[in-house]
């Protein structure tokens, strides 16, 4: 991809999360998005069809940036959520976006479907007994999702090697109290 055209879509991803923040995805015209963007309407339908189709090249962009940060890990360590925590912080106001459920309430269900993190769970759900696998994974899925949404709305966050640790800990914990 050429630099001309990575800028255009960096304009118009700054411009539909600028937007988000004030509108629902369903009353932003695509007029107003490249209005907003100082992009020409025919040059944004050369890459997109809808506001939509934007939204989901942004959101893909972040699951693969995820993936691939957990993919680089063999054992979900620390670090990797670390990295995951820094990777967020970077383009903060669009994960509160999504993390929100403000712009695509199925994002949880998209982000806890990736390969390595249901790799992770069935790593961590071996030792679990079998009547109780099912209240694991959803603590462990959904506790997780709440604690980051809880840091990523704050003003004043930790540092993400604090939030690390300690989603580290709390992940780890089924699988120490049943070896």
């Amino acid at each position: 991809m050429n630099q001309r055209i990575m800028l255009t879509k960096k304009l118009l991803k700054t411009s539909l999360t600028d937007m988000l923040q004030t509108q629902n995805i369903y009353q932003i015209s695509i007029r107003e998005l490249c209005e907003n963007a100082g992009i020409n309407r025919s040059t944004f339908y050369k890459y997109y069809g809808s506001q939509f189709d934007l939204l989901t090249e942004m959101e893909q962009d972040l699951l693969v940036s995820i993936e691939e940060v957990l993919a680089a890990e063999d054992d979900y360590s620390k670090n990797a959520i670390e990295q995951i925590l820094i990777y967020l912080q970077k383009d903060i106001e669009f994960i509160r976006l999504l993390i929100n459920s403000n712009v695509d309430p199925e994002f949880p269900k998209k982000l806890f479907s990736l390969a390595p993190i249901q790799r992770m769970l069935n790593e961590l759900m071996e030792k679990v007994p079998e009547e109780e696998a099912d209240y694991y994974d959803r603590f462990l899925l959904f506790g997780a999702y709440e604690i980051v949404r809880t840091w990523v709305n704050k003003d004043h966050r930790e540092k993400p090697e604090w939030l690390a640790a300690l989603l580290f800990r709390m992940i780890m914990a089924p699988k120490e109290k049943h070896l």
